[in-house]
């Protein structure tokens, strides 16, 4: 980690948002000592994109989480891969699946349904070339509707921005999908 974590805070908002993480996973999350402790008004702009996500994104929860831990692995986020496997874990989801998300092309056939499989190869090719193929892009029409396919990329983009904090900070896992899975 390249800047030490602020373990007590002085701004009373990041001491309740403290509160909140360790409510809600069993600890203060590396991000929060790290990144909005020393810029809690960071907290507010993450706060909103979770909120959009988990109210305003009509995609299945095993959809959204499918995209976000991908698109963690893809980056090398090994924080954000964590909390979405711990996601995976508390929503009853079967963690299990995203595990087979760093397998071969035939493992992930017989693992993803196509629907599935056509989100992996949109992520996996934005994350890859910053650009999607037409017929990346024709697979997931199969199977989405156009405003699904906003979503699809809007919860690519919020992933990306997320991983584009954590990564250079070098934000390792904070071991949430074990927690989750001790809290079952």
């Amino acid at each position: 980690m390249r800047l030490k974590p602020i373990e007590n805070p002085d701004n009373w908002l990041v001491k309740i948002a403290y509160w909140w993480s360790r409510r809600e996973f069993g600890k203060v999350i590396m991000p929060m000592k790290v990144i909005y402790a020393r810029k809690p008004k960071l907290m507010f702009l993450a706060n909103k994109i979770y909120q959009f996500q988990e109210k305003n994104v009509s995609l299945e929860p095993s959809i959204k989480l499918l995209i976000q831990t991908q698109v963690s692995a893809l980056n090398g986020c090994s924080f954000c891969n964590d909390i979405s496997l711990a996601q995976a874990v508390k929503k009853k989801l079967g963690a299990e699946k995203f595990f087979a998300l760093g397998d071969d092309v035939e493992t992930k056939a017989k693992v993803f349904t196509e629907k599935e499989q056509a989100v992996v190869a949109f992520v996996s090719e934005y994350s890859k070339n910053r650009k999607v193929s037409d017929e990346t892009f024709e697979k997931l029409r199969k199977f989405f509707s156009e405003t699904e396919m906003i979503e699809i990329v809007a919860m690519n983009a919020f992933e990306q921005y997320f991983n584009a904090f954590a990564v250079p900070l070098e934000i390792e896992s904070d071991n949430l999908r074990r927690l989750a899975e001790n809290k079952k």
